[in-house]
């Protein structure tokens, strides 16, 4: 298996160099030279298999001879020996509709499954070359967590973790401080939640730079995260067949939060493979992929702070895969477009290629007050425990008609991908549910041990006053510091 870049300026790759840099050489995005088809016996073969069985025979397909059957099937056990449910990926029943639960990792979201796997295989790669590797991630929330729970104490690996002040919950910044090991950095900056994304991309594509210090975007531009993801599409399509007494084969509409894309670039990548999917994308104030789907305007907009936070995304980057499928894997096509939108930041899509967009997706935007109305009539009308951003979706199913046995679902089965657990949202869940939800015997059932545990930890970390990345200054400049300096022995923070 190769990789090619979406923007058809880069010699095809390996996939251990695709996944060991994060961006091609031109700015774009890592994409299989061809994709796997799995046919209908394909399926029904897989749908017996458990969870880590299935992630093993699917990465496989991507991986190709760049990792013996043994070592992956090794990497895979490693990956989710922490997570907490035995079947990794529980289905729950809510409102005539399968509820998918991908928090059950160690840090209580989704972004586990691919940062444990992408993480593990990185070091894999980095030990046999001989080569450390740095990697560099921005997070809204969930990603960064995740990150550094697979990567700490590594000693192939170095990683510098950004999140925006003020933007992230008080247990996501935690998971984040309270991490201690000598190949930790973490850092807040001021301003939205992908505003990083720019200067870690400017440093991801200096050749120079990247090559003597070995980087490596972990963020969902990197394929080896999509590339993970695309396996619990393919096992909750399985438990949901199961769970409704339908064949394999059935056609299910999906309902996904959706930020920066790369939980729908995996299901569009999925569906594309064979799996008889729907997918829909809910998204909050922040709207672009909404107003993409409906108007044809992939336009930029202010930031707009939400109870979803973790979705609060301006230019969700894996557009930019789903845009090169669509436009008939043409990296001409796909340049053109993605120059517009770097240089102006409004790409207009229209005819056959709207067409094709609405063809592949569906979108729903949903308010605060939708999404909190959500959160209280999940728990009290159903006893359903929902963080924010399932709820954004679950809003936007409910928009859409396709749950409750609504005719708009055409009698298809419905899955919502839950991709965090409530407890990371404590301010949200207090504003849905009541001040005094999270106290007494609602904290014992409700929170997490480890979650709890977490107030017990010293934070060691994170940016103190005078440290954080602020607007107006220099942000690449600085990057390149922390990247070169920022690793002192006995410093395990900036």
């Amino acid at each position: 298996m190769r990789y090619v870049s979406t923007r058809g300026r880069s010699p095809p790759a390996s996939f251990a160099h695709a996944i060991s840099t994060g961006y091609a050489p031109d700015g774009g995005l890592y994409v299989p030279e061809c994709l796997p088809t799995v046919g209908l016996e394909t399926l029904r073969k897989w749908s017996a298999l458990k969870f880590q069985d299935l992630c093993v025979e699917i990465m496989a397909l991507w991986v190709g001879e760049d990792i013996p059957a043994a070592d992956l099937r090794g990497v895979v056990a490693a990956s989710f020996a922490e997570f907490s449910a035995e079947e990794v990926v529980p289905l729950a029943g809510l409102r005539g509709a399968y509820v998918a639960e991908l928090f059950h990792g160690p840090t209580l979201a989704f972004k586990d499954f691919g940062q444990q796997v992408l993480c593990k295989l990185v070091d894999y790669f980095a030990r046999k070359s001989g080569k450390r590797v740095t990697l560099v991630v921005s997070t809204t929330g969930d990603t960064g967590p995740a990150a550094l729970r697979a990567a700490a104490g590594s000693t192939n690996l170095r990683i510098v973790c950004f999140y925006p002040t003020g933007q992230v919950s008080r247990l996501q910044e935690r998971q984040m401080t309270t991490v201690e090991a000598p190949n930790v950095r973490v850092i807040s900056f001021e301003g939205g939640g992908d505003d990083m994304d720019a200067p870690i991309k400017a440093i991801n594509t200096d050749a120079a730079f990247r090559d003597k210090h070995g980087l490596c975007s972990i963020n969902s531009i990197n394929w080896g995260r999509v590339a993970v993801q695309t396996v619990h599409w393919f096992f909750s399509y399985f438990r949901a067949c199961e769970a409704s007494g339908r064949g394999v084969g059935t056609r299910m509409h999906f309902v996904v939060p959706t930020g920066a894309m790369g939980n729908v670039a995996a299901g569009f990548i999925a569906r594309e493979m064979g799996l008889p999917a729907n997918l829909t994308c809910g998204v909050n104030a922040n709207d672009i992929v909404h107003r993409c789907v409906a108007r044809g305007q992939f336009h930029r907009a202010g930031m707009h702070r939400t109870i979803s936070q973790a979705i609060n995304i301006q230019v969700p980057y894996n557009m930019e895969r789903v845009l090169y499928y669509l436009g008939g894997r043409d990296p001409t096509l796909t340049r053109g477009w993605m120059h517009i939108m770097d240089t102006t930041g409004k790409l207009t899509l229209r005819g056959p290629h709207l067409r094709a967009l609405r063809a592949a997706l569906n979108a729903e935007s949903v308010t605060d007050g939708e999404t909190a109305a959500v959160m209280r009539g999940c728990y009290e009308g159903h006893g359903y425990l929902c963080d924010p951003h399932t709820a954004v979706a679950i809003s936007a199913g409910e928009k859409l008609g396709l749950l409750d046995g609504a005719p708009q679902a055409g009698g298809y089965p419905v899955v919502v991908l839950a991709t965090a657990h409530a407890a990371k949202f404590e301010g949200a869940v207090r504003r849905s549910l009541g001040d005094g939800f999270w106290e007494g015997e609602f904290l014992r059932v409700h929170m997490p041990e480890s979650a709890r545990e977490l107030e017990q930890k010293p934070e060691v970390g994170g940016a103190p006053a005078g440290k954080l990345f602020r607007v107006g200054e220099d942000w690449v400049a600085q990057l390149r510091t922390v990247v070169e300096t920022g690793f002192g022995v006995g410093q395990s923070r900036l």
